[in-house]
């Protein structure tokens, strides 16, 4: 894979897209053209995101539904290769220590066509900004670990490129649409209850996961004021 070629498409990706809220599934096409894989989602970590990270874009609905399970339930590949620094390569979903590693989340992908992920890091040298997750729906091993982590580091480059020319628009920008509700109701619920947005968001996962709903859902509620979370027993 030429480095140098890859990194000129991407960047022409972004030259070539005014409208930077399409910048990111624009470019998860790009990434999935690039690879043998079936899907791509890409997300932002670290930095001032609810839970530390941020869906950004993917490209079709179970790459998507991949990253906000894993925003959800606060655990998950895409996440332990952003706080490891490296591939985290799952060729079976089903595998008995991928369930032991992430129960929560691999219960739940089970229900999506993933059946093997594998994740690598937004990284540049000590900047790192986010993971890419790439799905495919058969199990098996990906033997092109080089060219992905090549892939992953041209989206690097052509994001910090999209943010320093972007007049202001920042990548926290293009992830805001995503999980809107949830962060608005993350402030709600610690006004309610008197408590930190840490720990409000907190309560928030909890309540989601024991009601077997998304975070997006209990955050629409409590937006819409149809859930307070002071009525609820403590």
């Amino acid at each position: 894979m030429d480095r140098s070629r890859l990194a000129d498409g991407l960047f022409a990706i972004v030259e070539s897209t005014p409208d930077l809220d399409a910048l990111p599934e624009r470019l998860c096409g790009a990434c999935l053209a690039a690879l043998p894989v079936d899907g791509v989602g890409l997300s932002l970590m670290g930095g001032n995101y609810l839970a530390g990270r941020a869906l950004l874009g993917a490209s079709d609905s179970t790459g998507a539904r991949l990253e906000e399970l894993q925003f959800d339930l606060g655990e998950g590949p895409c996440a332990s290769a952003f706080a490891d620094g490296q591939p985290v390569l799952v060729p079976d979903l089903g595998d008995r220590d991928a369930k032991a590693r992430w129960p929560m989340f691999v219960h739940e992908a089970e229900t999506t066509r993933a059946r093997a992920l594998f994740a690598f890091p937004l990284q540049l040298g000590a900047i790192s900004i986010g993971a890419m997750d790439c799905y495919r729906t058969q199990p098996g091993p990906l033997h092109e670990v080089t060219e992905a982590l090549v892939v992953a580091e041209a989206v690097t480059l052509a994001l910090l490129h999209a943010q320093a020319h972007g007049d202001g628009h920042g990548l926290a920008d293009m992830a805001v649409g995503h999980h809107a509700a949830v962060h608005q109701a993350t402030g709600m619920v610690s006004a309610q209850l008197e408590i930190s947005i840490e720990e409000a968001f907190v309560r928030l996962r909890a309540y989601a996961y024991r009601h077997g709903r998304s975070l997006d859902e209990v955050g629409a509620d409590v937006v819409a004021r149809r859930l307070r979370f002071s009525d609820l027993p403590q």
